[in-house]
């Protein structure tokens, strides 16, 4: 079985828990994008591990392999390796040599770059991510097997430079001598992580051919796709299933299901246009601690939005639907679900390209009752039905309006609170 798991929404739906219950069926997990700016928290029998580069299967999973498409902090890398290694010792890591490398520069050049933007700023996590990016398609990226030869870091680094100098005038890195301590330091690093580089688009490949099942996880959501999501508010790569050949190597082709994750309500980090935003009530946002997990900020909270879901699960060409934070949502006594937007009077089908078109947005709900407290143990006893009634209408109507079930629910955070409706 080849299947890969996306968010459907702005990040944060809870892809960790949903890969890591799924990923004991699976020999390996790949992640194929993104770095440490996506933060993934797994609970087992009430214990919390947070990764933001080790895909979220690494828990239960014989290899994890961190693909091409990803840019990797090395720091961070093995601080995550070492907790890893930690709980699961014969755990096989494998990283891209092709895989690019965060620097402290680029984690700079991130908030230089973001005061430069102003009204325009992302909410950056300024954690290097998109200078990153930037230099890999400018061709001066430094990637992890060049972390093998110092002459390398040292030349590429001082090419990075050159190229951003404006912006690194005022910045510690002006000083040549600290980008020498750069380059040594990434060399040092890079002594460390060499042991765990591989030619990891052969191994996944050859992996399929010997039956392995395979797992491969997406970073971020579906709406903050470089070319899909609400632009300039997105991140620096490809989120949707098909930037999985790209990031990893292994043709889409391949792919037997894709899971969609999406929050019971949504959530975002960061600036930009939210249809659906709750302002001036954080008690959605407390119920469901929606504080981020790589910067600790609050998350925008808002309803869940169906023209968003089916326009992602379409992009994505989703089979299968998991839902998260039943459990959160079900305490409000009032819940809302949007169905449609209506701009300038007319009712559209389609989610705005135009930044200005979501100021005159105005968004149709439907109300519906909340579901209370969650006997999980019951309801993963006894099955589907012992869902309450209300969460069950709440769950029916996103089927009937997406035409996708709903084939994994979550009930808390644990691990064991998941309840598998469909055949996954």
């Amino acid at each position: 079985m080849i299947s890969v798991i996306l968010g459907l929404q702005f990040g944060d739906e809870g892809k960790g828990k949903i890969t890591d219950f799924l990923s004991g069926s699976y020999d390996d997990v790949v992640r194929f994008n993104g770095g440490a700016n996506a933060g993934h928290t797994v609970v087992i029998s009430g214990k919390k591990y947070k990764f933001h580069l080790i895909p979220s299967g690494a828990l239960q999973a014989k290899t994890v392999i961190l693909g091409n498409g990803m840019v990797i902090d090395p720091d961070e890398l093995l601080s995550e390796i070492k907790i890893l290694k930690d709980s699961n010792r014969d755990i096989n890591i494998k990283i891209s040599m092709n895989a690019h490398v965060v620097t402290e520069m680029h984690k700079c050049l991130d908030k230089k770059e973001e005061s430069v933007r102003s009204k325009l700023n992302i909410g950056t996590t300024s954690m290097g991510i998109g200078p990153t990016y930037e230099d890999k398609y400018a061709r001066t990226g430094i990637r992890i097997i060049d972390l093998s030869d110092i002459n390398i870091i040292k030349q590429k680094i001082e090419t990075i430079y050159k190229m951003k100098r404006e912006l690194l005038r005022d910045s510690k890195f002006n000083d040549e001598n600290e980008r020498d301590k750069l380059a040594m330091n990434l060399y040092n690093l890079g002594t460390e992580i060499i042991k765990y580089v591989d030619y990891t688009e052969e191994l996944i490949n050859n992996e399929y051919k010997t039956g392995k099942n395979i797992l491969f996880e997406g970073a971020q959501g579906g709406m903050l796709d470089i070319d899909f999501g609400i632009y300039p508010f997105v991140t620096s790569s490809n989120t949707i299933s098909g930037a999985l050949s790209a990031g990893s190597g292994f043709s889409f082709r391949k792919v037997n299901k894709v899971i969609g994750v999406f929050k019971a309500y949504q959530s975002k980090v960061g600036s930009g246009p939210f249809p659906t935003e709750i302002l001036n009530d954080s008690t959605l946002r407390d119920l469901g601690n929606e504080y981020g997990t790589t910067t600790g900020r609050p998350r925008r909270v808002g309803w869940l939005d169906i023209p968003l879901l089916k326009y992602t699960s379409m992009l994505n060409d989703v089979d299968c639907l998991a839902i998260t934070k039943t459990d959160i949502l079900g305490k409000l006594k009032k819940i809302k679900v949007a169905t449609s937007y209506i701009l300038n009077g007319r009712e559209i089908n389609y989610y705005p390209k135009n930044l200005s078109d979501f100021d005159n947005i105005e968004v149709k709900y439907v109300e519906f009752d909340g579901w209370g407290d969650l006997d999980a143990e019951k309801i993963i006893n006894e099955g589907y039905n012992a869902l309450p009634e209300n969460l069950k209408k709440y769950l029916e109507f996103i089927e009937n309006e997406t035409g996708i079930k709903i084939g994994i629910i979550s009930l808390g955070e644990d691990r064991k609170m998941t309840l598998i409706k469909e055949n996954i």
